[in-house]
This record gives structure tokens, C-alpha cells and sequence, in this order.
């Protein structure tokens, strides 16, 4: 996205996402929604055009962790990560598929600018 993701915009999941994948350490594992339900659905700009491309669905869990998915006509593009339990080894973050090859290959702290990737614009 071209404006720095603010935390509003990030979701989280103190279950899922492992960072690692044994076959592919450069691509990342999108989340597990077990336990999370939908809490709202929005759009927004994610890449600073002042068009509302990129179509958000925040999920929330009992823990009050969160998760947002981030798509462009039903490509998801990039998944946050915000829990709220520090503590459980999960680490918040965000994971980007920069090609839009379905791979999860780029992952950033919440804190980092992140961009639509070209393929989507």
C-alpha cells in the first residue's frame, strides 16, 4: 500500500501464519481463519491513487486478535497480522504476494510501507 499501514488496517491471528515454510523459506503461509469471524468489510486505497481499489475483510478471534486480508477483484495481495497476546511466539506482521503468483513472498513489520503489487494495478 502506499500509505503506511496504521494499525487499524492490521489483523491478527496468534494461531496461524507460520513464517517459515520447510520446501520454500521465501514464501510465507497465509492464515488460518479457524476461530475468527467476520467483523466488517471495507474499501481503501492502497496504493495512494485516491481510488478505493483494494477491498478489506477484518476477522477478529475471542483474544481480540485480528486479520485482514487485502484483494483486488478477488486477488488477495497481502494478509496482516495484529494478536494481542505478544507473549505467544507469534510475531504481527504483514505478508505480500508481490507478483501475484498465489506465493506469499515478502513480509514486512506493521510499521513498514507496503505497496499493490504492479500485476494488480
Amino acid at each position: 500500500m502506499r500509505l503506511k499501514l496504521i494499525p487499524l488496517l492490521a489483523l491478527a491471528s496468534a494461531t496461524v501464519l507460520q513464517l517459515a515454510h520447510a520446501a520454500n523459506p521465501s514464501s510465507f503461509t497465509p492464515p488460518d481463519l479457524e476461530g475468527f469471524t467476520l467483523h466488517r468489510e471495507n474499501d481503501a486505497d492502497g496504493d495512494g491513487d485516491k481510488v478505493n481499489e483494494t477491498h478489506l475483510r477484518h476477522y477478529l478471534n475471542d483474544n481480540g486478535d485480528s486479520l485482514v486480508s487485502m484483494s483486488i477483484n478477488g486477488v488477495v495481495w497481502a494478509w496482516s497480522l495484529d494478536t494481542r497476546d505478544n507473549d505467544s511466539g507469534v510475531h504481527n506482521y504483514v505478508i505480500r504476494d508481490s507478483n501475484c503468483d498465489g506465493v506469499f513472498d515478502e513480509v514486512y513489520s506493521l510499521d513498514d510501507k507496503f505497496y499493490v503489487p504492479d500485476c494488480l494495478k
